[in-house]
């Protein structure tokens, strides 16, 4: 269900909410404080690996899943916006009345809802309209009411964008459509509808990313057809000449448009300056932006999916409750969890990208209007910025800084502290690892990361979890930091050994007894592990052949060939069958593997990691890890 935008009036921050002032009444002196320069954020080892196929199926869902809003839901501005309820007025305020609102109720035509369900894609950047109607609705028996505050300003869209049309007004001129976020009118003329046979051929194109704002797309005779928008998706048939051609002919430069842009400092700082000082656009009135249409461009320039409104982005990926936390334990976490390019901000209302730490300031980006000063009038920002989070702190005039009023933040990014922390009995505190038992260490890399690794050297390297099992051999899980394990699982030999418990394997086909650690639930992801097996062995009996025959279990012993410990040693690790296994060291002949995938999912969906994905093989060996699991659940996808 929609928020009603009402509601919306009494927000503290404004920065998607509607309301403005007259300039009478607004401070226009806010110092922004920062140099309006991506590049003064800092550098960072984020990388996340660009991947458009999330993004391409949440657009093209639509197509797939129908119009899935019932009519009550389509229809919430014509019972929202009525002449009884409140008054409203014209670019020209003059009052709206009755017939006004009765007019463009008729010609929505929502008789006709449903009839069409054509598929669809936008021509151009266009607005999304909550009438059929480019009239602007404002109020103003309110001090200073009027643009950019149109309510009628749904959203807009961008070229290529694939809708479904549900029906047209009318007069022909709009059709109500719905697109991977949002519902609602769309200039006839700025849709082309498409064939089954023309939708299915477009899904299935190469699509490139368009990483410039407002560079002017022409056609073969230099006619201009739209307007390029960061994060926008276009069709590509073939490259030519360091040029994009579309279906059409179109060409787009590759330093226009790029097939992948990985997330990273360097790239994210790039974007940024694409859209600072961009003027802040409620609705994307204009074909500007206001916060949520800011941070939803900036990730799907990385390929990342994001919904269109600040509430629904707040609640995507790995979010933290700050809400009841004070503005010195807020930036300590922040700091403490965030990652900068791929954390958001949430205040009731408004939506920021966290930037990181500028001279022990928090720094975010965001589009915004403005902050509420203490005579309700605005301190205005009123474009896109880089900012302190607590701008506006050294004056008397400003009700809240933002971060007393921020509620949540949400890491789009594998994030290894959060990871950590949710995996064993741990906490963090600036940057330090505080375990249960009074002891800490800190969380860092080191320069030797097999034979002597950090605690943050352990997810140096990716893990494929549930991936194919013609993924890429890596190394990842075999860097282990032998006083982090030592300090949860048992310093000693005689300290693990105090920690093991009977774990039953393959109760109804083998029965056997098993050793394994008791802390941290590990024995009890083994026993789930065995449980689910002793089903699958059921159904599939020849399963059982590289399940019994243990290798074995807890064993305080090194590494072969190493001083390293095994994760064998603190009770964590279990080798099935050595006969139908390959181990790097004793198969010189490369890698091989006949472990069935079935198995392995199993104990990855556990908290497991399997040795046969490391390029040193061990494809006897699981391990449970469950850090990893944790790790990849905190991306949002």
């Amino acid at each position: 269900m929609r928020i009603l935008p009402l509601i919306l009036l009494f927000f503290i921050f404004l920065g998607c909410s509607k309301q403005s002032y007259t300039l009478s009444e607004l401070n226009l002196n806010l110092n922004l404080d920062l140099n309006q320069n991506a590049n003064i954020l800092p550098d960072t080892t984020l990388n996340i690996k660009s991947d458009k196929n999330e993004l391409l199926k949440r657009y093209f869902s639509i197509w797939d899943n129908g119009f899935d809003v019932n009519i009550t839901d389509a229809m919430w501005a014509f019972s929202t916006y009525t002449h009884q309820k409140q008054k409203y007025y014209g670019e020209s305020q003059i009052l709206r009345d009755e017939d006004w609102f009765n007019k463009h109720r008729q010609n929505a035509n929502f008789a006709a809802f449903k009839t069409i369900l054509k598929p669809a894609i936008v021509l151009k950047d266009t607005a999304v309209r909550s009438f059929p109607t480019n009239e602007r609705l404002f109020l103003s028996n309110k001090p200073g009411e009027g643009y950019p505050f149109d309510y009628l300003q749904d959203s807009n869209l961008e070229a290529y964008h694939p809708v479904l049309i549900s029906h047209f007004s009318l007069d022909g001129a709009w059709a109500f459509i719905q697109s991977d976020s949002f519902t609602g009118f769309i200039s006839s003329s700025d849709l082309k509808i498409l064939s089954n046979n023309q939708a299915n051929k477009l899904r299935k194109s190469k699509f490139a990313i368009f990483i410039k704002d407002k560079i002017a797309i022409k056609d073969k005779l230099g006619t201009f057809k739209f307007y390029s928008r960061i994060g926008g998706l276009v069709p590509y048939t073939k490259v030519e000449n360091g040029n994009f051609i579309t279906p059409e002919g179109y060409k787009i430069s590759q330093n226009i448009a790029t097939t992948s842009l990985d997330l990273n400092s360097q790239n994210a700082k790039t974007i940024i300056n694409e859209m600072l000082g961009m003027n802040y656009g409620w609705g994307g009135i204009d074909s500007l932006r206001d916060c949520s249409a800011f941070t939803k461009d900036y990730f799907a320039s990385f390929g990342i999916w994001l919904p269109r409104n600040s509430k629904a982005q707040s609640k995507i990926a790995k979010s933290i409750n700050l809400k009841d936390l004070n503005s010195n334990e807020k930036k300590a976490k922040i700091i403490e969890f965030g990652i900068p390019y791929a954390t958001l901000l949430y205040i009731r209302g408004h939506i920021m990208l966290y930037t990181g730490v500028i001279d022990d300031k928090i720094s975010v980006t965001h589009a915004s209007w403005g902050l509420k000063t203490k005579n309700n009038a605005r301190a205005i920002i009123g474009r896109t910025a880089i900012t302190d989070i607590e701008i506006g702190k050294d004056r008397d005039d400003i009700s809240n800084d933002l971060l007393s009023l921020v509620e949540s933040m949400n890491i789009l990014a594998p994030n290894p502290k959060l990871a950590l922390q949710s995996s064993y009995d741990i906490k963090f505190k600036n940057n330090n690892i505080l375990f249960s038992n009074g002891e800490s260490m800190p969380y860092k890399s080191s320069s030797d990361i097999l034979n002597n690794p950090g605690v943050k050297d352990m997810f140096a390297l990716d893990y494929p979890l549930l991936k194919p099992l013609n993924s890429k051999l890596i190394d990842a899980g075999r860097i282990r930091n032998e006083q982090f394990f030592g300090e949860i699982y048992g310093k000693n030999e005689a300290e693990v050994k105090a920690n093991l418990t009977e774990v039953i394997w393959l109760k109804n086909s083998l029965n056997q007894k098993l050793k394994f650690s008791s802390i941290n639930g590990a024995a009890q992801a083994l026993q789930r592990v065995s449980d689910e097996l002793d089903i699958l062995v059921e159904n599939e009996p020849n399963l059982i052949i590289y399940l019994k025959d243990i290798g074995g279990t807890f064993k305080y012993r090194n590494i072969a060939q190493t001083n390293r410990l095994s994760a064998h040693s603190w009770g964590i690790a279990i080798d099935i069958n050595v006969a139908h296994s390959h181990y790097w060291l004793w198969h010189k002949d490369g890698y091989q593997n006949q472990i069935p995938y079935k198995i392995i999912e199993v104990f990855e969906k556990n908290g497991f990691i399997w040795g046969g994905r490391w390029e040193h093989f061990d494809t006897m060996h699981f391990e449970y890890r469950p850090e990893f699991a944790a790790l990849y659940n905190t991306n949002g996808k």
